[in-house]
């Protein structure tokens, strides 16, 4: 197994979607997720130990403070241990 970071399905999706990504092993892993100006929507994962394997989260478009963000262009990035991976997604409200 090598870390991976899938694209999110569906793309475009309103009102939830779903993050996948696999694991190598048991490491601390964040999954956050950026608006087009790079601040912090919402944080789906901190530092979270998670086991080997492949892992699945869904985003239902809301902010950390759970209120619904506007429609448009969104960046998940993955981190765990020295990989880091962003990918691009697009909601539609």
């Amino acid at each position: 197994l090598a870390f991976g970071l899938d694209q999110n399905r569906p793309n475009p999706f309103n009102p939830t979607t779903t993050i996948s990504f696999t694991l190598p092993r048991e490491v601390p892993t964040s999954l956050v997720v950026y608006n087009p100006a790079g601040r912090i929507v919402r944080t789906l994962l901190q530092r979270e130990e998670l086991g080997a394997g492949s892992h699945s989260i869904q985003w239902d478009g809301r902010d950390d403070k759970n209120r619904d963000v506007a429609s448009g262009v969104y960046h998940y990035r993955l981190v765990s241990e020295n990989f880091s991976e962003t990918k691009r997604m697009v909601l539609i409200r």
